[in-house]
């Protein structure tokens, strides 16, 4: 159970990371190998979901 959160606790920080890469700037979202399209359908996704 414990893992579980804790991945679900990352998962969130990720995409909020992700999020905000994407308002300072296109660019950093291309350093992490990801396309905007790519990045967009991640911070989507609801929480719980891999």
């Amino acid at each position: 159970m414990h893992n579980t959160i804790g991945a679900w606790i990352a998962r969130r920080r990720f995409r909020r990371d992700l999020s905000r890469q994407i308002e300072i700037g296109n660019h950093l979202v291309d350093d992490i190998g990801l396309t905007l399209e790519e990045a967009l359908n991640e911070i989507k996704k609801p929480f719980w979901q891999a």
